[in-house]
């Protein structure tokens, strides 16, 4: 099937464009989730906080740290792997949990991705409050590398997207890719710095931290909310992923973008 670039990035256009729809798409997601509950999204929070609160009190013991340095680090770690692992896993199923919508309206593919990284962003506000308390009792002060967090999110945004795509086309023709994907994902978040340092690795085991593209996804955001600049070569390697995941994305949206409503 011969690509088509330009209907390909006019769906992607539209959709970005259209923050009114995937804005109260992704809203009354939401709202749809945590219906007839007490707290809400803020559920995921409390999730949050009672397993930060555990490991971080344990292993800081176990790896005798200090836990006012180690629980901001591991909180603010999973704040941004569970955003990021939920651009992943949902991505997987965001067009076939929009059989419906996509077979009846010729809705843009791209809205329904945005609506869906909406929704996790709005969990991931809702999960900084458990990191507010936390960087009080670490005596953690604002610094104006906080802000860096913003683009650190706009960049893990802009490559959600792409992700999204490639798994969302993947995942609509072969469904296994998503068992496939959750496995890998659990087994990454183990050899990826979240619960230990990068300081803890030495000699040719630093592999596993500088040639590791999810250590630097977390790492452009993690070092912000921890007040310190994030390393040039995280933000290098983000963005030539960044280039390279959406060149694999364009081909293959301009490619199969048809056959989604087929698939599904």
């Amino acid at each position: 099937m011969t690509p088509n670039y330009v209907e390909a990035i006019s769906d992607i256009l539209r959709g970005v464009v259209s923050t009114d729809m995937w804005g109260r798409m992704g809203w009354q997601d939401v709202k749809r989730r945590y219906r007839r509950t007490v707290f809400g999204p803020f559920w995921a929070s409390l999730s949050l906080a009672i397993f930060s609160l555990s490991i971080g009190l344990v292993w800081a013991n176990l790896w005798n740290m200090d836990p006012k340095e180690y629980l901001p680090y591991l909180t603010s770690g999973m704040m941004v792997w569970v955003l990021f692992s939920a651009f992943v896993t949902e991505g997987c199923l965001v067009f076939v949990s929009s059989e419906g919508l996509i077979k009846q309206l010729p809705v843009p593919y791209s809205m329904l991705i945005c609506a869906m990284l909406w929704r996790n962003l709005i969990t991931f506000a809702h999960n900084f409050v458990v990191y507010v308390p936390i960087c009080i009792y670490a005596g953690l002060r604002p610094t104006g590398y906080m802000l860096l967090a913003v683009p650190g999110l706009i960049a893990l945004c802009v490559n959600g997207i792409w992700i999204a795509i490639v798994l969302g086309l993947l995942c609509a023709r072969y469904r296994d890719v998503q068992q496939v994907v959750i496995s890998l994902l659990q087994v990454s978040m183990f050899v990826t710095p979240i619960f230990w340092s990068p300081a803890q690795l030495s000699g040719s085991a630093t592999f596993l931290v500088d040639s590791n593209m999810l250590y630097h996804y977390i790492e452009i955001v993690r070092s912000p909310l921890l007040g310190k600049p994030p390393s040039a070569w995280s933000w290098s390697m983000v963005l030539i992923a960044t280039m390279l995941g959406w060149g694999v994305a364009l081909f293959l949206f301009s490619r199969f973008r048809r056959r989604v409503p087929y698939w599904l």
